[in-house]
């Protein structure tokens, strides 16, 4: 007989102190956001740390491979993890940047993408990166069905194959908000969009706030049938959360004889996690405090007029109730290659200067 989550273990009922951290949390947004509305002076770069570049546009062409995976366990045992990963396309884009404005388009070209027995992936992947010169602000929308489990031959008695799941899904939207401080001598444009050249080495503090909410769904089980044995008796095959809190972090760009560059960046969030989880036998409401991780890493060239850069972004979410824990991993790798090209006086009087916030 299976083990009813329900059954009066009192897991069904979420933890006051997530509830107080909850209230915490949205007091630190206010006063994070009434600090937009603070005065404007000061902004000035050190232009012996930071070159810009006004009155020019970046154009770019680049490759790109998003993703949203997630990795499934349970805490009360020591069993394997079960790691679920789509097959998502390789890209081709290209894209410019002029002041305040960027546009990137992107294609899954067939010729760069197969399935290779890892079945098909549907997706709907938007991922925004806003670089502003005292903020930094991420967005995520990212609708993802078709999923297989690596490596390969775990959950299949044929060690040869692939176990995919067609049926099970990820959604996911949500974004974060931070602050840079040394942003007089340290550039996250200079490394994710192209649009000026950091000259000499330079850290910054960061900190901020992040809210997510997320789906985690299958037609059935998420844990195949030869594994079970591994898992608890309760089947779960759908689980909804939202996250919110504070974070903190820092970021640094190594300069190499001004021109290459590597630049690392890590932000940790303690947030408020509430979670429902659906399994054959009932529901699971559960509520804590968890750790979450975002991290940059970009390594590259730059110049006043080309830049090459190699990007990875990836955002992990965890969710953890006293039946199963859950990782969300979310992120892009990029390939780019850009060039800066002098705009007309007509041109730069059309668009507004980049926003300073």
């Amino acid at each position: 007989m299976k083990r009813s989550p329900t059954s009066g273990n009192g897991l069904n009922k979420v933890r006051k102190p997530a509830v107080f951290y909850c209230f915490f949390c949205g007091f630190l947004l206010l006063t994070g956001l009434n600090g937009l509305a603070q005065t404007r002076r000061g902004r000035e770069v050190d232009s012996a740390y930071v070159k810009t570049f006004p009155g020019k546009l970046t154009g770019r062409t680049y490759l790109s491979q998003k993703y949203t995976s997630f990795v499934l366990s349970t805490p009360p045992r020591s069993s394997p993890s079960l790691r679920f990963r789509p097959n998502s396309s390789l890209d081709l884009g290209v894209g410019a940047t002029f002041k305040a404005f960027t546009l990137n388009l992107a294609y899954g070209l067939s010729f760069l993408n197969n399935t290779n027995g890892k079945g098909k992936t549907s997706d709907i992947d938007l991922q925004t990166h806003v670089y502003m010169r005292k903020w930094v602000l991420d967005g995520f929308a990212q609708f993802y069905n078709g999923y297989y489990l690596t490596p390969r031959g775990n959950g299949l008695a044929d060690p040869t194959q692939y176990y995919h799941r067609p049926d099970v899904g990820v959604y996911l939207v949500g974004g974060s908000i931070r602050r840079v401080f040394n942003f007089r001598r340290f550039s996250f444009r200079a490394a994710l969009v192209q649009n000026e050249w950091q000259k000499k080495s330079a850290g910054t503090w960061l900190a901020g706030f992040q809210l997510h909410y997320g789906i985690l769904r299958g037609d059935s089980a998420l844990v195949p049938g030869l594994r079970q044995a591994d898992f608890p008796v309760e089947e779960v095959r759908r689980m909804r959360f939202l996250k919110l809190g504070p974070g903190a972090g820092y970021a640094y760009t190594v300069v190499y004889r001004e021109h290459f560059f590597a630049t690392g960046s890590l932000t940790a969030n303690l947030s408020a996690t509430f979670s429902k989880e659906t399994f054959e036998s009932g529901k699971l409401t559960y509520g804590n405090v968890r750790p979450d991780l975002l991290f940059r890493a970009v390594a590259g060239y730059n110049s006043d007029k080309w830049c090459l850069t190699l990007s990875w972004i990836n955002g992990s979410l965890s969710v953890q109730s006293p039946i199963y824990r859950y990782v969300i991993h979310s992120g892009n790798y990029r390939l780019t290659l850009a060039r800066r090209f002098q705009t007309s006086r007509r041109l730069q009087k059309l668009v507004p200067e980049t926003i300073k916030i």
